[in-house]
């Protein structure tokens, strides 16, 4: 019979407020509520990898998903796809050679590693990469994340071995054993260069994010909001322009490391500034020139006339590597240049694992930086061409480049909006455009690196001070865009800049972390708390205040607190259910009564309450204005319901919490329901005991079936009294527009006897066959307006 009676049950969206209702338990019941499954099955876990060994076909498969490649290769459209990519590939490979070679300084090591590392991150990324655009390679901020991280290591490395020396020595000392410095063997010094830091630091970055693929823990990137990547980039960018200002004029400037090293590093380079090499500094000017006027006026002009842009660095490169070797900068100006360029691949080797330990954190950071930079970078593109990309192969992607490509003198790689740009706009179509990259790069390495040892030093940091433009440049208008619309994002963007650039690239992005984090900590333990009123003629409630036509209850209010209700944020809610109970007293006089609540028209502005002066009100005694609010309370709130629709989920000390404000409330005569709790919440309250404390009647599935309720129980059948009412106030819907210009009169000629009546709360099939709340309306009822939309009970809610 439940069944049968269910299946009458239809909703109609154009419908008034219904006047019947019913409980949780009642509605649980009806749609017959199931319990929630274990959120982890250990064993449905284990049978699901086994299934992927369970068979040769499915133990290939498994494999073949590490490589994207056998799955988009095989069905690459020559016709369509070639032509783009070949164009995208060339030019996206022109643009590497000028940016590697530059970014190699950054990271500390010489030039061709620059170009070693986008040759073995461009096809090895093509093989395992998901995404069609984003070009990997050098990245400004990682190469300079590289390099300070690595100095930092050597610090450490050679800290370590002072602390071992001076321990030795006050062990000598209180043996009064006499020690040889000239051969002191005890204690072995650990010599490495910096490249080695650089292939290990590599490495180590590499395993982390082949682990966080391992592990399905992507999900970490998302710490770093889109603020807090634009602060730190915006900060790390100050870093790469200040440590390129002494190589623009050939300033020795010693290399610095740890907290504050750009502020030694700028005035160092302050207290030198004398010894500027004039030649040096007549070459960064005229390249600056060169490049402003061949990208900023010359490139935009030509922009949509030609097929792909020109590349104004490698331009420059050429020009400036031609005459400087015509007339013999490096010998006669003091130049310092590029020097010998190796010819041919490099030789794997296998780098030092005995300074493992020193790399763990810094390589952590590199890692975590570059899955946000790179996912940041696929999301943006999936977003503009509705295209897909696995992000945990992506991790197993990025992992896999930068591990194997350690073994060939690589540095960390990640992805460049530039590039990728480019790369979109040569007309790429699949990674198959890396292969043309590739392929350019290696015709490089073989036979034309040599071509570069006349190639000035101070041309590549012009080249990688101009690349920062862009970051620089959008800034002002990002920052007045983040103040208009977020106040906290914008604070979390400043904090970000400056602790990037007052206290270091790496330090500064772990202070970001933590203070983005406290600010959400900070959004949760002090939410935003709502007092409810019903839009007039609908079953709908939304915030007072915000709606000019809606219907307040004389005795009844209804509270709605946005945010998961945590240990952090309880003494919060306790304190708003008390404000919000004081608040009724002030706008009680302006309520529709029982009566009317459902009819009644958006309620005028309350009336000014008290007729005393000014400063007697000010000089009233703490305790009388105590003793007024607590009267005001209790007379004239009867019924508190809380709108547990914004607790997204509870913890055990928010369940205790819970049970306190509703026994402070129940002792001063107040009744306290509890409507639109999520299935997880009610379980958690189950699992906790709250339902020993507090009934399940007062739970309701929906604020109009609290406040039904509530009115129900109210004394001298009020609400009897407010369905015989006569209407005098037109109700409108969405789709029938305001219009008060033509109010019309509708009294309502049906009314039921009482909820009661109409409906047996005991009986399930009866409130399915007889209710008339907003999932069971009786056809036949004359009380409830309009039409709605039908709606099958088998349906899923």
């Amino acid at each position: 019979m439940l069944s049968s009676a269910s299946s009458n049950i239809q909703l109609n969206r154009d419908r008034g407020p219904s006047t019947s209702y019913m409980n949780q338990e009642q509605f649980d019941r009806i749609f017959q509520f199931q319990p929630s499954p274990p959120r982890f099955r250990p064993m449905k876990f284990v049978k699901n990898r086994l299934k992927q060994c369970a068979s040769f076909e499915a133990i290939c498969k498994f494999f073949v998903s590490f490589f994207p490649i056998l799955s988009w290769l095989p069905s690459y459209d020559y016709k369509t796809s070639l032509i783009g990519d070949v164009m995208a590939g060339l030019t996206v490979g022109v643009v590497h050679v000028p940016q590697g070679i530059a970014y190699a300084i950054l990271t500390g090591v010489d030039p061709v590693y620059g170009l070693y590392t986008a040759f073995f991150g461009v096809i090895l990324y093509m093989i395992f990469g998901t995404s069609h655009y984003v070009s990997v390679g050098s990245f400004a901020i990682i190469s300079l994340m590289t390099g300070v991280s690595c100095r930092e290591i050597a610090d450490s490395i050679e800290k370590t071995y002072l602390e071992a020396e001076v321990m030795l020595l006050d062990e000598a000392n209180h043996q009064h054993v006499s020690i040889d410095f000239t051969n002191l063997t005890a204690i072995p010094k650990v010599i490495v260069s910096h490249e080695e830091l650089v292939q290990l630091v590599t490495l180590t970055s590499g395993m982390i994010q082949i682990v966080m693929a391992l592990f399905h823990v992507e999900f970490l990137a998302s710490y770093l909001s889109d603020q807090l990547v634009s602060g730190f980039c915006t900060g790390a960018a100050v870093h790469v322009v200040v440590v390129q200002l002494n190589k623009l004029v050939q300033v020795n400037v010693k290399k610095y490391s740890g907290l504050g090293y750009l502020i030694r590093h700028v005035m160092t380079f302050a207290e030198n500034i004398a010894t500027t090499n004039e030649t040096a500094l007549i070459i960064s000017i005229c390249s600056f020139v060169f490049l402003y006027i061949g990208k900023d006026i010359i490139g935009a002009r030509l922009r949509k006339k030609l097929p792909a842009p020109i590349p104004f660095e490698l331009l420059l490169v050429i020009t400036a590597t031609a005459v400087s070797a015509i007339w013999s900068f490096a010998t006669t100006a003091d130049i310092t240049v590029v020097k010998e360029v190796p010819v041919g691949l490099p030789v794997a080797r296998l780098p030092r694992l005995d300074v493992l330990s020193y790399t763990i954190g810094p390589a952590f950071e590199i890692a975590f930086v570059v899955v946000a930079l790179h996912l940041s970078m696929c999301k943006v593109f999936n977003r503009k061409f509705s295209s897909k990309t696995d992000n945990n192969q992506e991790l197993y992607a990025l992992g896999l480049v930068s591990t194997l490509s350690s073994f060939f003198n690589a540095y960390p790689i990640s992805s460049s909006l530039g590039r990728s740009m480019l790369n979109v706009e040569c007309g790429a179509r699949t990674q198959l455009s890396a292969f043309f990259t590739a392929a350019l790069l290696l015709v490089v390495i073989l036979f034309l690196g040599p071509l570069l040892s006349a190639l000035p030093m101070c041309v590549l940091a012009v080249i990688i001070i101009y690349s920062m433009k862009g970051v620089f440049q959008k800034m002002p208008a990002e920052l007045m865009h983040l103040w208009r619309i977020a106040k906290l994002d914008f604070l979390i963007w400043i904090v970000t800049f400056g602790a990037t650039v007052v206290l270091d690239v790496m330090k500064g992005l772990a202070v970001a972390v933590v203070f983005a984090l406290l600010t959400t900590v900070f959004r949760i333990q002090w939410p935003r708390w709502h007092m409810l009123s019903q839009l007039a003629g609908t079953e709908e409630y939304r915030d007072s205040g915000r709606y000019g036509r809606t219907t307040d209850i004389e005795g009844i209010r209804i509270f709605r607190f946005d945010a998961p209700l945590l240990f952090t944020n309880v003494e919060h809610f306790a304190n708003s259910v008390e404000r919000a109970i004081s608040k009724s007293a002030e706008t009680l006089p302006g309520m529709a009564t029982l009566h009317n609540f459902a009819l009644a028209p958006a309620p005028k502005q309350a009336a000014k309450v008290g007729n005393k002066g000014f400063v007697a009100r000010i000089f009233a005694s703490g305790k009388e204005g105590y003793e007024n609010t607590d009267k005001k309370r209790v007379a004239g709130v009867e019924y508190l319901i809380i709108d547990c629709s914004g607790f997204t989920f509870i913890d055990y000390t928010s369940v205790s919490a819970l049970t306190d404000v509703y026994n402070r409330l129940r002792a001063r005569g107040l009744n306290v329901y509890f409507a639109e709790a999520k299935a997880p919440v009610r379980d958690m309250l189950e699992s906790c005991g709250f339902f020993v404390s507090v009934y399940k009647i007062n739970f309701y599935p929906t604020i109009h079936d609290a406040v039904l309720a509530a009115c129900a129980n109210r004394r001298n059948n009020t609400l009897s009294a407010a369905i015989d009412s006569p209407r005098t106030e037109q109700h409108f819907f969405l789709e029938d527009g305001l219009s008060p210009q033509t109010p019309t009169t509708a009294p309502l000629t049906h009314h039921l006897s009482s909820i009661a009546g109409s409906t047996n709360f005991g009986d399930p099939e009866a409130i399915a066959a007889g209710s008339h709340r907003q999932l069971g309306v009786a056809a036949s009822t004359s009380t409830i307006w309009g039409t709605r939309e039908h709606f099958d009970v088998n349906d899923e809610v």
